[in-house]
């Protein structure tokens, strides 16, 4: 692989992969090395020869690994550090949500099953299609919509939320 070519891998993945990793540790430094070190073992997977078919899915896939590792290493870091270190739950030209629910949310969606944090996460945070979901974790596309649809589903029930889907 080219040097030019990795530079637009990075380019065009390197912040997603940041507001991947930051949501998850809510902290700015170690995210910033998580995704450098998602980079570095993108970098040596290609130098090795290895194929990577889809390069989002493999980032994603290194990514949640190095996450997964993190926390086996270290203590979670409590959601109020999200405000504190600056993370923009908003994108540009999208209405503000209040901190305060959706901390809230956060708080909620952090005690169910780790399947269900990472495609609510890869679905809601990073706006992946659930083809890309799929390709991300390594399942079917018919999977991915099932988590997606289960872990919604166990969401609202733990927010109290499920009556406002019964008067829609």
């Amino acid at each position: 692989m080219k040097d030019t070519d990795f530079e637009k891998i990075y380019n065009e993945y390197a912040d997603h992969i940041f507001r991947y990793c930051f949501f998850r540790v809510s902290n700015r430094e170690v995210a910033k090395d998580l995704t450098q070190e998602t980079f570095i073992r993108t970098w040596n997977s290609l130098e090795k020869g290895k194929q990577i078919e889809n390069i989002k899915a493999f980032l994603y896939r290194v990514a949640t690994n190095l996450v997964i590792d993190y926390y086996r290493k270290h203590k979670e870091v409590s959601l109020d550090l999200l405000k504190e270190n600056g993370f923009d739950f908003v994108k540009e030209g999208e209405e503000t949500i209040d901190f305060m629910e959706l901390q809230w949310v956060l708080k909620e969606m952090r005690q169910l099953p780790e399947k269900y944090q990472k495609v609510l996460t890869l679905r809601y945070i990073e706006d992946a299609s659930p083809g890309d979901i799929a390709k991300t974790v390594g399942i079917s596309e018919n999977s991915a919509s099932v988590l997606l649809h289960r872990g919604v589903k166990m969401l609202k029930k733990k927010l109290n939320l499920e009556e406002y889907d019964e008067e829609r």
